[in-house]
């Protein structure tokens, strides 16, 4: 999911607009790129790609970030100018909440509902995953999350061990500096099915 030049990824994860972010508030806090990698989990040559507009980056990967630059992943997306922002059906970049993987089935992704930019407290996600998804990546960020399920059924993984099993019309609040992911389960009939949610995230903020 690389470079600029108009594909849907490119579009959909402004790279470049998040990369100047990033090596602004990389710069501003005297850290080399391997240390900003190092603590982001993530490669050097990965965040210099990133700086450089040549890589998008999936909403686990930036949170990662956000953390190593001790802010709010809200704080590293492009500004959008509203105080009120109305989304209608269908609307809203997409990004990747996990990558291609190696029995090359396709990223999941979530629709963002809210506006971005500095000083947001606040992101909504929509999230349609299928079947045949590569495996959601391992979250974690500092604030609260809300999870409510509109179809399907999944179960959210944390990486102290435990998990929450979740239907359609379930939901669930939880702290979201444990890491943890949602993975499909089989729903009463045996079935996996698509699963529809909706995510809230709140940032957490230093007084």
């Amino acid at each position: 999911m690389t470079a600029p030049g108009g594909s849907p990824d490119t579009q959909d994860d402004p790279g470049a607009l998040v990369g100047a972010a990033v090596r602004a508030r990389r710069t501003a806090a005297g850290l080399s790129v391997a240390e900003l990698a190092r603590r982001a989990q993530v490669s050097g040559p990965f965040v210099s790609q990133l700086e450089g507009g040549r890589s998008s980056v999936s909403i686990p990967v930036l949170y990662r970030l956000a953390s190593a630059l001790g802010c709010a992943a809200n704080d590293l997306l492009p500004l959008t100018g509203e105080v009120r922002r109305t989304t209608r059906a269908g609307e809203g970049p997409r990004y990747r909440v996990s990558d291609d993987d190696d029995e090359g089935r396709p990223p999941q992704r979530s629709r963002l509902l809210t506006r971005t930019g500095e000083g947001v407290l606040l992101e909504a996600h929509h999230y349609v995953i299928h079947p045949g998804d590569a495996e959601q990546d391992w979250f974690s960020q500092s604030g609260e999350v809300f999870v409510h399920v509109l179809r399907g059924a999944l179960t959210v993984e944390f990486a102290d061990g435990t998990s929450t099993d979740l239907g359609a019309g379930d939901s669930l609040h939880h702290e979201g500096d444990v890491p943890h992911r949602w993975v499909l389960r089989p729903g009463p009939d045996g079935d996996v099915q698509p699963v529809e949610a909706l995510a809230v995230v709140t940032a957490a903020r230093k007084p």
